[in-house]
């Protein structure tokens, strides 16, 4: 048999094959996909509301035990805006998928609970970590003030906790890029996809 013809008609047969995906098993796999995102950061928020709240008794706690400057407290409405902003945020966007929900209308609600999270993480450093860190820096202000008699000790010192400060709060903002790159920006890309192959629906896909 003539090689070249072999080739040709191989060519011409996957041409002419289209995969044929049964819709409702992909349904099913975007709803695994979307209830286990969901989880995920269901999870995630009360880690964090849970772990500023019971920060707030504790934080008041060490201030009254060392008889804190009153610019220790400051992290006390810090701590609670923190947990509040997730709590209305999370009531806001929180979206309970309806039973027979059509395909397309779940993968638009899945991209745009990731789209929101993208959005969370990038701003990261308005509504999470600039609360800490101005309550911090006038701790630290005015601890640096009282102690102003040490001399170059105390600005070095002050210098020192600005540094790792600055450093915590850096790394704690870079971590949450990453997620943002690694895990959040790929399933957004790929919900797009799925988003667009719908849209350029071809009779290979069953209804």
């Amino acid at each position: 048999m003539d090689p070249d013809h072999c080739k040709q008609a191989w060519q011409t047969q996957t041409s002419q094959t289209r995969l044929t995906i049964d819709s409702e098993l992909l349904l099913q796999e975007v709803q695994r996909n979307q209830h286990y995102f969901a989880a995920t950061i269901f999870w995630r928020d009360v880690r964090e509301v849970g772990t500023s709240l019971l920060m707030v008794p504790l934080w008041v706690y060490l201030g009254v035990r060392n008889s804190s400057p009153w610019t220790w407290y400051l992290t006390v409405p810090a701590l609670l805006w923190i947990a509040g902003f997730m709590l209305v945020d999370r009531m806001r966007h929180q979206r309970r998928p309806e039973s027979g929900e059509p395909l397309r209308q779940r993968v638009e609600s899945s991209l745009a609970q990731v789209d929101h999270q993208i959005w969370l993480l990038r701003n990261v450093q308005w509504w999470y970590l600039l609360p800490l860190a101005l309550a911090m820096l006038a701790f630290f202000g005015q601890v640096t003030w009282q102690l102003r008699s040490g001399g170059w000790w105390t600005v070095l010192a002050a210098a020192l906790a600005a540094i790792v400060g600055a450093l915590t709060f850096g790394g704690v903002y870079r971590l949450n890029q990453f997620a943002v790159r690694s895990e959040l920006e790929p399933r957004r890309q790929e919900l797009e996809a799925l988003l667009k192959s719908l849209d350029d629906e071809t009779p290979g896909v069953k209804a």
